[in-house]
This record gives C-alpha cells, sequence and structure tokens, in this order.
C-alpha cells in the first residue's frame, strides 16, 4: 500500500511528486545550524544520500532558518518544516542529527527544545520520535551528548547506516525505541542507556557495558577502492554559505599525523577516492538537477596529497570552472598547480604555518622551517597570489613568550620580503595573519594535555597585535579564547555536561552564565592534565590504536620528536593497518 504526496521544493517554480510508503521508517536529518551553513557541509551531504538510498527509508532536511543566532527563543511553525517536503516533525518516525563540530551540541539542544522534544532521553515517551546522532565531533567524544541521544553512530556513515536501518525492516516493533536493544549489537552503533558511569571526587573512574552491549564501541570506517568513498554535494541552494559552489572529496584522512588534529587520527587509515568517478557522479547530479555551478571545491584535510589531483584541476579549469581548496600545504604548491588556481581565478592562498616558531612546529610534527615558509610566500607573490592568509596555533606544550617573539619575527620577515615582491610587480595585496587556541582533541596526541588558559592566551594575542597591528598591508585575525574554552569544555566532556545544557536552555541561552554554573567546574575539564591512566571519557569509543600509541607520540612531541608520515604500505605503528 502507499500513498502519493505533491511536495512543493525550496524553489517556487518546480513541483516534485514523491510517493511514500506507509511501512517506511521517516527521517528528519538535522544539522544543527542555520541553512547556510548546513547546505556547505559535505558530510551532511553524504548522509542524506546514503539514507534515501536505503530501502524503507525516507529521509528529509532541516536545518536553522537563514539569520538566526542562538539568543532566540522560539520559531516560527513555518522555520519549522522539513525543507523539502514541508511536513512537520510528528510525521517523522527519527530526528537524526549530522554533528561536524562540538558547538553544534548547543544548537542541537536547542533544537529539540524548538521541538518540544525533551533534552533528557529518560524523560521521553514512545510518543516521541528516536533521536539518533552522527557525525565526526560525535565519533571523536559523544559523551556529552549521552544522555541526550537514543543511540550514536560512531565513525563513517557508509556502510553504518544500512545495517541499523535494516532493523526496522526485520523486526516487529510496537514502540521504535525497542529496536535499541538490537541496535547495540551492531558495531558501530552506540546506544549509551547500556552503559554506566562512576566518579570519584569529580573524576571519570569506570564505564561499565551491560549485556546487550558490547565492552568498547568500534569505530566504523570504509575500506581503500570503496565506491563508498565517491563523495560529493548533492544539494544545492543559493543560500549555501558557499553559493554557486560544489564540493567534492578528494581525501578522506591525512597521512600527516599532526599532533593537534583529529583527521589525521580518527580517519586513520588515510584512503584516496577515485577522483574521475567522483567528478564524474557530480556532473551527472548537477546535469540531473538542471544545475550550473561555477566553482568545485576540493575537500579533505590534505587535498595535494592525492596523486591524481592535477588532471583533475585541469580537468576542472578545462571545463571552465573555477577552483576551490579546504586546504593546501605548502610541501605540495607546485608551478603547475598554481597556475591551474590563477587560471581558474582564485586570488587568495592559506599558508598554514601551525606554529609560532620552529621549535612549536617540531611539537606538533611538522617541520617547516622559518625559511622555507618565508620561501614559499615568495613563490607565491612572484606567480601573483597577492593575497595571503598565515594561519598559525597557540597554546601549544611547552610554548613560551620567546615562542611567540620568534612568530612575529617571522611574520615581519614574510611582509618584508612579500612587499619587496609586490612592489616589484607594481602591485600589492593584503597579507592576513590568523591566530587560534589550541583546542586539545579528544583521539589525538594532545588530548592529555589542557588548554592554556583564556588571560595567557589573551596576553598574547596582545602582544601580537601590539607588534603587528602598526605594519602596513597586513591583517590580524584573532580566535576567542572564550570561544575556545566553550569548544574545549564540550570536546573533553562527560556525561555531566546534561546539567550545562539544562541550564542553557532555561537562562535565555547564555552559555557563559551556564559554565559558571556547572558542576563539576568546567575548569576540572578544561585545564586538566590527564595522566596515561586516567580513564578519559571518550575512551568508550575505540578507533583501533594500539593502547600506547597516542600517548607515546605525545611524549614524542613533548620532546621535538618526528613521527613518519602515515604510509598504509610500510607502516603498522598504529595498530590500525
Amino acid at each position: 500500500m502507499q500513498k502519493t504526496k505533491m511536495i512543493e521544493t525550496d524553489s517556487t517554480d518546480q513541483i516534485n511528486t514523491t510517493t511514500f510508503y506507509t511501512d517506511s521508517v521517516r527521517v528528519l536529518l538535522v544539522y544543527p545550524n542555520s541553512k547556510d551553513v548546513a547546505l556547505a557541509n559535505l558530510g551532511f551531504q553524504r548522509v542524506h544520500t546514503l539514507l534515501n538510498q536505503i530501502s524503507g527509508v525516507e529521509c528529509d532536511h532541516y536545518s536553522l532558518p537563514l539569520g538566526w543566532t542562538s539568543e532566540v527563543l522560539e520559531l516560527e511553525p513555518s522555520s519549522m518544516l522539513s525543507h523539502e517536503w514541508k511536513w512537520s516533525l510528528d510525521q517523522f518516525d527519527i530526528i537524526a542529527f549530522s554533528v561536524s563540530f562540538e558547538p553544534d551540541y548547543l544548537n542541537a539542544a536547542l533544537i529539540l527544545k524548538y521541538f518540544g522534544i525533551p533534552l533528557e532521553r529518560n524523560e521521553r515517551s514512545a510518543e516521541h520520535p528516536l533521536v539518533l546522532a552522527g557525525g565526526s565531533a560525535v565519533f571523536i567524544n559523544p559523551e556529552p551528548l549521552a544522555d541526550c541521544i537514543d543511540a550514536f553512530f560512531i565513525g563513517e556513515g557508509e556502510g553504518l547506516a544500512e545495517p541499523f536501518f535494516r532493523l526496522f525492516s526485520e523486526n516487529e516493533y510496537s514502540d521504535i525505541h525497542e529496536l535499541l536493544g538490537p541496535a547495540a549489537k551492531i558495531p558501530g552503533i552506540y546506544v549509551p542507556q547500556f552503559y554506566r558511569q562512576e566518579y570519584e571526587e569529580e573524576s571519570l573512574v569506570s564505564f561499565k557495558a551491560e549485556t546487550e552491549a558490547f565492552e568498547r564501541v568500534e569505530r566504523h570506517w570504509v575500506k581503500e577502492g570503496s565506491q563508498d568513498l565517491c563523495t560529493h554535494s548533492v544539494l544545492h541552494d543559493e543560500v549555501s554559505t558557499f553559493k554557486d559552489m560544489s564540493l567534492m572529496e578528494v581525501t578522506r584522512g591525512c597521512i600527516w599525523a599532526c599532533r593537534f588534529c583529529t583527521a589525521g587520527f580518527i580517519y586513520r587509515p588515510p584512503r584516496l577516492p577515485d577522483l574521475n568517478l567522483t567528478y564524474r557522479s557530480l556532473e551527472n547530479v548537477l546535469h540531473g538537477q538542471g544545475k550550473s555551478v561555477s566553482t568545485v571545491g576540493l575537500v579533505g584535510p590534505s587535498v595535494t596529497d592525492h596523486p591524481d589531483i592535477l588532471p583533475l584541476a585541469r580537468k576542472i579549469v578545462e571545463d571552465g570552472k573555477k577552483l576551490s581548496f579546504s586546504s593546501l600545504r605548502m610541501e605540495t604548491l607546485t608551478d603547475e598547480l598554481v597556475d591551474l588556481i590563477q587560471k581558474s581565478g582564485q586570488k587568495t592562498l592559506t599558508v598554514a604555518v601551525d606554529g609560532p616558531s620552529e621549535r612549536m612546529r617540531r611539537v606538533i610534527n611538522k617541520q617547516a622551517t622559518d625559511d622555507f615558509i618565508i620561501e614559499k610566500c615568495q613563490f607565491l607573490t612572484k606567480k601573483g597570489i597577492l593575497h595571503l592568509k598565515i594561519y598559525s596555533i597557540i597554546g601549544l606544550p611547552g610554548e613560551t613568550e620567546e615562542d611567540i617573539d620568534h612568530f612575529i619575527a617571522l611574520v615581519e620577515r614574510v611582509m618584508e620580503t612579500y612587499v619587496a615582491t609586490c612592489s616589484q610587480r607594481g602591485n600589492i595585496g593584503q597579507v592576513t595573519i590568523g591566530l587560534s587556541p589550541l583546542i586539545p582533541k579528544p583521539g589525538t596526541p594532545f588530548q592529555w594535555h589542557p588548554m592554556e588558559s583564556v588571560q595567557s592566551l589573551k596576553k598574547k594575542f596582545m602582544k601580537v597585535r601590539k607588534a603587528l597591528g602598526r605594519l602596513p598591508h597586513i591583517k590580524l585575525s584573532f580566535g576567542s579564547p572564550n570561544e575556545a574554552y566553550l569548544q574545549t569544555y564540550l570536546s573533553r566532556g562527560d556525561r555531566r555536561a546534561l546539567s550545562f545544557f539544562k541550564t542553557y536552555l532555561a537562562n535565555g541561552h547564555d552559555a557563559k552564565k551556564a559554565l559558571a554554573e556547572s558542576s563539576p567546574p568546567p575548569d576540572l575539564l578544561v585545564y586538566r592534565q590527564y595522566a596515561k591512566d586516567d580513564i578519559l571519557p571518550w575512551d568508550i569509543v575505540d578507533h583501533g590504536y594500539k593502547n600506547d600509541f597516542l600517548w607515546s607520540d605525545y611524549q614524542r612531541g613533548l620532546k621535538e620528536g618526528v613521527t613518519p608520515v602515515c604510509d598504509t604500505a610500510v607502516c603498522k605503528v598504529c595498530g590500525i593497518c
């Protein structure tokens, strides 16, 4: 038996006819941020595709309205309908959050509030939809949301979503929540109600799994060569942050093993999609939707690591499209690549130095010298790239005032060379200096390390501003230490974050005030130096590493030691391959 519904799309001049089956499970995929941000997230789009490919699943998507801010206490009814079908929440069986960034944990809590769904899982009834969550932030550390979510997807969605949703076609149930028991037996599915935590003196001392669940939740990942790695935009809308840009995944994971970066560890082993296949698929989707996209954004932790990146870039430019890159390593910037970037119309490139001094770069496992950085900046300027962004992290382990002095001296040298080279060309652009505080991320060698204090970070920013703010042709951009504090709290948090979310929802959405009233005090998480044998909230997730791999690399970093790149052909150090 089936029913047909006429559905008005976001575009007022298009009408789709969609057939829904009465026995299908209906999923509202939610990106917990505004619509423009959601449409710029490739992971969100990938999950939307995956769910709609599963037999017995009908999936629509939702994100917060344009112009939304967290100060909004209630949404208009028209802003609470799914984007394609224009359905209300009560027409869906499941609400599934796709969470890429920890601050969006707060937005997920807000969306539950807007839709009248109790924040705490134990307060919901059979009348409420099943609440799921996945995404990179979730499988780094799901625990802050563990009392709010019925089930988490731990790892990459390809190959994980299908066995979960198969439960709905293979099992009889009167209440959808009855399937959580069988779901807990699927590798990669984390059902937090089957796990218990114990605390002593405000520290987590143990977590125990009930008989229905695995002792730890194994992260799911897609193997090299799988067509599931063929990932690109499927939803296009002019309101997207990237507007006329279509996104395409070029690398998954990263070989470089920078110690602050989750992509180099939680996505191990690094894998390479078939770029020709992915680009053909993207073109077919665009053609089928009648879309004309002028820019192709190449996405990945280190895009230029793909051996076929140059042929792909040539093809895109030959097709009359512009190129955009999510990340470029200085080591991979060649003459031809820069020429293609220029030919496509891109005027700005980012040089990620990542550490303020050569010493700090060794600590994070990045070997770029000051001379090399200056050489690459000069190379780009000579090639006609007149707008540069130089980005670094501060607050790294063992960092001193002297390292900040080294960074100031580096920027001064860069600017001297930059101005001289631009003057020869008769045109001077702008150099943007970006500094962001270190957020010690779970799943990285720095997961044991505390965040540097907000006060100390502000002093360092002030020092840089005073020294460099007077220079011409330069713009300074600093990440907020207070926002970094909140993100670190959410990154390192455990289930006791529930009280923070409750306070936040009740106090008019004032995160700073909610943090001040939280118990245990957030400082105990944010500024804590963990010991090797401490139980960490995110230890519930098994990423496949050898037990002491990350700790050994952390200790090596403190001694400025080098860890080789992740070469899956020869290296077995971490234990995943």
